[in-house]
């Protein structure tokens, strides 16, 4: 939605703003690139519960079936294949925070460029961004198989960092 909104605003800017294309053309792929992300995101975040369920058949990952219904992973399938699945359950959101953060920088650089009445969507459209990186930064943040060293946090967290940045500087040039 915060591309869509990048996007539908640098539209509106056609005819004063050179660059308008641009930053139509960005906000427009990041928003095919957030779409297959979310997808990812959903085939993921399954895989990874259906892992832990299988291993761990007494705990529950975020709400998933547990009990008689679950099936253990044989011992020697356990270790590898858990981490792996759980780290790919930290990258999409990584990718979907990076995503974002350049959402938020596309936004941001629309914001001189809008007509006041347009502003409004461009600002949701930052604050959106920012949010997403946010929210996206927390899930690689408490994925169960980062160690406390693994950079892909540090990344989410600075692109959320950069898209709150995008944010506040938006709103500083709101007019």
């Amino acid at each position: 939605m915060a591309a869509a909104l990048t996007a539908k605003v640098a539209r509106a800017t056609r005819t004063s703003w050179v660059e308008s294309g641009g930053a139509i053309a960005g906000a427009e792929s990041l928003r095919a690139q957030a779409e297959a992300l979310i997808d990812l995101d959903v085939d993921a975040f399954r895989e990874a519960r259906a892992a832990l369920v299988r291993t761990h058949p007494n705990a529950s990952a975020r709400g998933g079936p547990t009990g008689p219904g679950a099936v253990p992973l044989p011992a020697h399938d356990t270790g590898q294949r858990m981490t792996q699945t759980l780290l790919r359950a930290a990258d999409v959101p990584l990718a979907i925070a990076e995503v974002a953060r350049d959402i938020a920088d596309v936004a941001l650089e629309v914001v001189p460029h809008s007509e006041r009445d347009q502003r409004p969507d461009v600002l949701v459209a930052v604050t959106l961004a920012a949010a997403g990186a946010r929210t996206a930064a927390t899930l690689v943040r408490v994925n169960r198989a980062l160690e406390p060293d693994d950079p892909r946090a540090a990344r989410a967290a600075a692109a959320a960092q950069a898209a709150d940045a995008a944010e506040a500087s938006a709103y500083r040039l709101r007019g």
